[in-house]
Parts: structure tokens; sequence; C-alpha cells
């Protein structure tokens, strides 16, 4: 997650070296802003920090304070990710409860020891050939580690010299607490943070408010005690923000999806439109313009073929089963088209009776035949009595 530190990766109370070789003291900086400070330390502290630390203002001092920590995170992971493979390459190995055989300070001297004897000829120089990459780069890291440290440190000093201001931590997990500093009691060395540098400087009862139910009452003692009902909070982790938009998305989709159906109804009121089947024990539900008009000019087909052919013998039945239903049900679809777009009823029947001729022509060849199915198809349109 973008944003997260840990309490160690804060500088606030200072870091020893990874070996814990040495321990270092507080940072020498000037940092003071009066008018007679020297242009020349001005211009060291830019190099150094990339800003002016003694001016920037709580929301951009953060900002790079933020970027510093994760950087100290990345080049922790880096350093931690090569002395591992100099524990592989020096042959130790990982016990039970995952830990190396060796300590790193012991995994490290090793390799020292060995190179040196290699280059001296007294050991291998495959041996060398080994461990010589793995050393480097460990060294490498470990001072790309010492200067990300150095970088931490120094910007927490200068924190500390400008009198400090009010800072707003977020612990990066479901409902999470937000937190004056990184330091608060009800937290562990582990715990990680999202750092809302917006509300850097900020008053302390903006924090509290925008941070509703999640205000640390360790580190807010004013803070109402409250559920994410009673004091809904403004303060989210970038996971939370991204489901958020995802909701918001889902949201929108369903609201896109139902206007389009509602667009497409055979209703004015974006309903759908259900009609008594003259074939059926059960109505028939049209969702759409598009099903309710081929409904319609469907149905009109099959009865108009079922009397065309009919005719054709003086003793058959042309009473086709549920016409009267299906006619009926027809003029609600002609009204309903017509409501909703605000025409005449002859108009909507006009298109639905083209319809039925063009599909007509498509399946009857035989001009005799076709004719005789057009004719019952202009009847069957016709409105019911």
């Amino acid at each position: 997650m973008t944003g997260i530190v840990r309490k160690r990766d804060t500088g606030e109370k200072g870091n020893g070296g990874e070996f814990g070789t040495t321990k270092r003291g507080e940072a020498n900086l000037q940092v003071t802003s009066d008018a007679g400070a020297d242009d020349a330390t001005g211009t060291a502290l830019i190099e150094r920090f990339g800003f002016d630390v003694r001016t920037a203002d709580p929301v951009e001092f953060d900002e790079h304070a933020k970027s510093a920590g994760e950087e100290l995170a990345r080049a922790r992971s880096r350093q931690r990710a090569s002395v591992d493979a100099l524990h592989r390459a020096i042959g130790d190995r990982k016990q039970a409860g995952g830990s190396w055989g060796k300590s790193d300070e012991e995994v490290v001297g090793a390799a020292h020891e060995w190179v040196t004897l290699a280059d001296g000829g007294a050991a291998s120089e495959a041996t060398g050939h080994r461990l010589r990459e793995p050393l480097r780069n460990v060294q490498a890291d470990q001072e790309k580690l010492e200067r990300s440290r150095e970088q931490v440190d120094g910007l927490e000093a200068a924190f500390r010299v400008r009198g400090g201001w009010n800072r707003a931590f977020l612990v990066a997990n479901a409902n999470g607490h937000v937190h004056s500093s990184t330091s608060c009691s009800t937290c562990r060395p582990t715990t990680q943070y999202a750092w809302m540098t917006d509300y850097s400087g900020a008053d302390e009862n903006a924090i509290v408010s925008d941070a509703g139910y999640r205000a640390c009452t360790t580190c807010y003692p004013t803070a109402p005690v409250g559920d994410e009902r009673s004091l809904p909070t403004k303060m989210l982790t970038d996971e939370e923000k991204q489901d958020e938009v995802r909701r918001e998305n889902e949201r929108a989709a369903r609201a896109a999806k139902k206007a389009k159906a509602a667009a497409n109804a055979p209703t004015s009121t974006g309903e759908p439109l259900t009609v008594p089947d003259g074939m059926s024990r059960y109505p028939e539900t049209l969702k759409t313009e598009r099903t309710a008009k081929s409904w319609a000019v469907n149905g009109v087909l099959e009865e108009a073929s079922f009397v065309a052919y009919r005719e054709q013998f003086d003793d058959a039945s042309t009473d086709f089963p549920g016409s009267t239903v299906n006619r009926s049900s027809r003029d609600v679809i002609v009204e309903s088209l017509a409501d909703k777009h605000g025409s005449d009823t002859d108009g909507i029947r006009d298109e639905l009776r083209q319809k039925a001729h063009a599909k007509a022509k498509r399946e009857y060849t035989d001009e005799t035949v076709r004719a005789r199915v057009v004719g019952q198809i202009d009847d069957l349109f016709r409105p019911s009595a």
C-alpha cells in the first residue's frame, strides 16, 4: 500500500545501524528561518533534502518526510534481500523457525574473511568468486540504507527544531485508529500506518472531526467515542478508497443498467409490460420495445399463416386459438408504445404492419400464398372492436 510506514521508518526516536555497531545521536541541523540565516546553510539543506526544511509548510514538509520513510522501507527490504543472498552464498541454512543458523554479523564477517583469504591465495578462487558479488551487494545496500536513515533522522530532527505540528497517522488495517504519532502506547513496533499528510499542521479539532470514530482517545483525549454510523470518518486507507471506488463503480453500473432498461422498456414509466398470451396459461412479460414489437409481429404472422392455409379448404376451421386475447394484447402494446413516444396509435400499427409484411416476404416466395398471408396481416392489425 502506498504511504505505509512503520514506527521504525519515521525516525521518531533514531535508529541504530542494521548490524547494531554504532548509535547515532541527534542530527546537527540549523533550520531556523530568521532573516540572518546563512544562505550557504540553506543551499546545503536544500541539496540534502530536496526542499527548504526551514520554510516548507507542514504538508509539503511531511510529504517529503513520508517519501523518505517509504524509501527507507524499500532500502531496508533491499538490504535484507542482499544479506539473505549472502547467507545462502556462505552456505548457511535456515532453521525450523525460519531464522538463519548464523547471525547477519557472523555471515558478513565470514564472507570478508573468505574473500580476503581468496585474494591472498590461501583459499580457492572459486570461493572468492562465489562470495565477492553478494558481499559487494550487502555493502552497497547497507550504505544506501544508512543514507536513507540519515535522511529520515535529519527530517525528524528538523521537525523537532521547528517546534513540530499536529500529524495524523491512520493504522493501515480494517477499522484502524488515527494517531497523532507512531509512538502511541496502544500500537506495536510492527504496526503499519498510512501517513495522512493532508492533515499535517491542521487544528486538532479538525483532525478529530474528520477522523470520526477512528480518532484514538489516547492520542486525542477529547475525541468522542462512537461507531462508523454515529461518527463517520473521512480518513480512509488506500485499500478502503479503492473499495469505495469499486462500490461506486458498481452502483454506477447498476444505475446505468437500470436506466438503459428503462429507456428500452415498452412503457413511458420504464417498467416492463405484461400482457395476456392467448396461446398460454401464463401472461407474457415484455421488457423492451424490441421484444414487445417482435411479440406482436410474430403473433400476427403465425395467426395469418394459419388462417391463410386453412382458407384453402372449404370445411377447415379458421378459428385461431387465442385470437381475441392476442388482438387485445396487441392493442395494449400499440397504446403503450404510442404513449411512450407521444405519437398516435395509427403510426405504431403501421410500423408493426410493415415489419410483418417484410417478414412474410422473406418467408413466402410464392406470390399467391404471400398475398393471402399479407391480407390476413392487414386484418389482424386492425384495432379490436
